[in-house]
């Protein structure tokens, strides 16, 4: 028996999975819940409990993938390329904007209207125009440290 307990993307952007068994689990089928770009940070934590018999995977990693966002005045949910940023990757946010853009297109056929973050870096505006025709815009609402296109 293996049993998935939580799959929850947290306010900052950061993926968490947890399960339990019957049997050991092992670092290597924690990892296989992460997306590709990410697993160099991946934090994982195997442990087993005697009293109760049972043993528990955890795995943490930032959201780089697709993620489904409904907001006040939205007349549908969309769907948002999201990237967490990692300060180790180096990456600028004009860089992952131009990553997930390129991104976007491939997996929609369609090019994205818009670029969100919920504090925008110096010395970008809101409004701005990027990669293109992609405009850049503050949101509230976005994950914290995250840039999501779409639109």
């Amino acid at each position: 028996m293996e049993q998935i307990i939580q799959h929850q993307l947290s306010l900052d952007g950061m993926v968490s999975v947890k399960l339990v068994s019957d049997k050991p689990v092992e670092e290597a089928r924690m990892l296989r819940f992460v997306h590709g770009p990410t697993l160099d940070h991946a934090r994982v934590n195997c442990y087993s409990t005697t009293a109760l018999s049972l043993f528990y995977g955890e795995v943490t990693f930032p959201m780089r993938g697709a993620v489904e966002v409904t907001c006040e005045g939205w007349k549908k949910m969309r769907r948002l390329a999201c990237w967490r940023l990692m300060k180790e990757d180096g990456f600028s946010v004009s860089q992952v904007i131009e990553f997930l853009v390129n991104w976007y297109f491939v997996q929609t056929h369609r090019m994205p209207n818009y670029a969100f973050i919920r504090k925008l870096p110096k010395p970008a505006f809101s409004g701005q125009l990027l990669a293109g025709d992609v405009m850049l815009m503050e949101a509230e609402w976005a994950l914290e440290k995250c840039v999501m296109v779409g639109g």
